[in-house]
């Protein structure tokens, strides 16, 4: 069942894939290609990769402690990659390539690898949320803003970090039994959820052991997805340069790039159209960043994350995807609240 959910989303993928790309204009793509030299658009193309590979790091490492097996790190590499095409070519967003992952894994049982797939995904909002805060600070005392600006931007990051804040404790106390437990008191109920309510005791009791037990390897998860951002901020100076727009300081390229991360946050609407853009030049106008420049920077981003999203669908179209191990259920489920991280 799963590989079909795999290669039926691989192929609703596929047409999006070649929708978006008639939607850029071909022509456009190639003329962007055109300004960046061959040499320039495969260093491009290395950080994304090694951006990629961070993050396939970081969620092996959380995977090792929730799952005694050792999964390849192509295999995980290759598990993100059919994610992201997921997240960047349908409205499920976050939340779609987040699932897409976690059932490609082989011989991992179900409840680990949602278990695995939650703290990254966590750890990862987080380092985030943080970078964002700090680019914010940065901005707020060094640039001029309107007070519309300023209040956007507080207000952004602020709602955010409350939000993560509430996602980060209840995983600490059971996240799946509280979305079903606050569910029911809508009077909401999905009967296969329910059903699922043993395993889903025990994914919640795998996250909360992590936090209560790795607290060294949550630090360094952690510090890797800081490293990722800043890594995103070393190619986004990169293809200033490459563009020919040499003015561009180094502490721009980083506030261009955690100012603009809200865009990525948002799982509503496919690839980000439309919210991608209005963030970015945003931020290009607060930072006195030529539009033309700028627009030439979007292009090459989308570009880059076209590339590795249709590359994600490759594994997806194999269709692979796993069996899942199942393992018995605990004779008790974890009762004792975690200590806070």
């Amino acid at each position: 069942m799963q590989r079909k959910i795999i290669k039926i989303t691989a192929f609703l993928c596929l047409g999006l894939f070649i929708y978006f790309v008639v939607r850029a204009d071909p022509r456009e793509l190639l003329r962007i290609l055109g300004r960046l030299s061959p040499m320039a658009l495969l260093l491009l193309l290395l950080l994304r990769v090694l951006f990629w590979a961070i993050r396939t790091l970081s969620w092996r490492i959380v995977l090792g402690h929730c799952h005694a097996g050792r999964p390849s790190f192509f295999a995980l590499f290759c598990a993100q990659l059919a994610g992201h095409a997921v997240g960047h070519f349908t409205p499920s967003a976050k939340l779609g390539g987040d699932a897409i992952r976690a059932m490609m894994l082989d011989n991992v049982p179900r409840n680990k690898a949602l278990a695995s797939v939650v703290l990254d995904k966590s750890i990862e909002l987080m380092a985030t949320v943080l970078m964002m805060g700090i680019g914010l600070f940065i901005a707020l005392l060094r640039i001029r803003m309107a007070p519309v600006q300023r209040l956007i931007f507080l207000s952004l990051t602020a709602a955010t970090a409350f939000l993560i804040f509430i996602f980060f404790r209840q995983q600490k106390k059971g996240l799946f039994i509280w979305i079903l437990d606050t569910l029911k008191k809508w009077r909401i109920r999905f009967r296969f959820l329910e059903d699922k309510r043993g395993r889903l005791i025990e994914t919640d009791g795998i996250i909360a052991d992590f936090y209560a037990r790795q607290r060294r390897s949550f630090l360094y998860v952690f510090l890797l997805y800081i490293a990722m951002i800043l890594l995103w901020a070393v190619e986004m100076h990169l293809t200033f340069i490459f563009i020919g727009l040499r003015g561009i300081t180094p502490l721009k390229s980083f506030l261009v790039t955690t100012l603009g991360i809200v865009s990525n946050i948002v799982p509503v609407i496919p690839a980000g159209i439309g919210i991608y853009e209005m963030t970015y030049f945003s931020v290009f106008a607060i930072l006195r960043i030529p539009q033309k420049a700028g627009i030439a920077v979007i292009l090459v981003r989308r570009l880059l994350n076209l590339l590795l999203a249709a590359a994600g669908l490759l594994p997806m179209m194999r269709g692979k995807g796993r069996s899942p191990a199942r393992e018995p259920a605990p004779g008790m489920p974890f009762a004792t609240p975690p200590e806070t991280v």
